[in-house]
């Protein structure tokens, strides 16, 4: 399987080479923990075997900070002469999608939000510290959902910007109200939060099941108004 630095390195490698903006160690540290965090949620599979730890300023792997500790709070460049980790095309538009949603915050923003969220809560209450696979998947996939049931309900899911995922992401942020996260957008939040009735125009009845009928026939020549009374009549 491949390790959480054969990751590290390609989101090194792909900022520098293919962004024009370095990475930072702890930025590359939460890219690192959401990259995990999500294959998880969407694929059913971690996407490298090394354990995740909750430290002080957020998810940390350990095999990862001692690589590139040495930057401190600087750029990362890689050693040219040393040879590109191989994650094949699959694994590579994947990142690429977690750099190009999670590049837009700063490294502190990125601690500050995976410390409102509950595998890292959970996680740093003990001292073995470990934030464990199935508390990544179950987390963020449950928060998707909750964001997709969300934005189906006002029928905004024909209008989401890609990745999908992210956009599921953050309105589960808004849809739980998680008003302390970095990500939380109020405009969306209330948004979301606004009722959503049945329309006006139909009886409340219409959404019962039609009497000894799988189907009602709308003719040409009668109001839709009175073939809906008709056929709950």
């Amino acid at each position: 399987m491949r390790t959480a630095n054969d990751i590290a390195d390609w989101i090194v490698r792909y900022s520098a080479d293919e962004l024009g903006a370095p990475v930072d160690p702890m930025s590359l540290e939460k890219l690192t923990y959401y990259a995990q965090a999500f294959h998880l949620a969407l694929n059913d599979e971690p996407l490298f075997g090394d354990e995740v730890q909750a430290w002080k300023w957020g998810p940390v792997v350990p095999a990862v900070y001692k690589r590139y500790q040495g930057f401190g709070a600087n750029p990362i460049f890689s050693d040219a002469d040393v040879p590109a980790a191989v994650v094949g095309k699959k694994i590579s538009d994947f990142l690429s999608q977690i750099i190009g949603f999670f590049r837009q915050y700063t490294a502190s923003t990125l601690s500050r939000a995976t410390h409102w969220e509950e595998p890292w809560r959970d996680a740093s209450g003990f001292a073995e510290n470990i934030i464990r696979q199935r508390d990544m998947q179950v987390y963020y996939r449950e928060l998707m959902s909750v964001g997709e049931l969300a934005l189906s309900r006002h029928e905004l899911l024909g209008t989401i910007p890609e990745p999908r995922w992210s956009s599921f992401y953050l309105a589960g942020i808004c849809a739980r109200k998680m008003t302390a996260h970095p990500f939380y957008d109020s405009g969306l939040a209330n948004k979301l939060a606004e009722s959503v009735g049945q329309p006006k125009d139909f009886p409340p009845a219409f959404f019962d099941p039609v009497k000894d009928r799988d189907f009602v026939d709308f003719t040409r020549d009668e109001d839709p108004s009175d073939t809906i009374r008709r056929a709950i009549s």
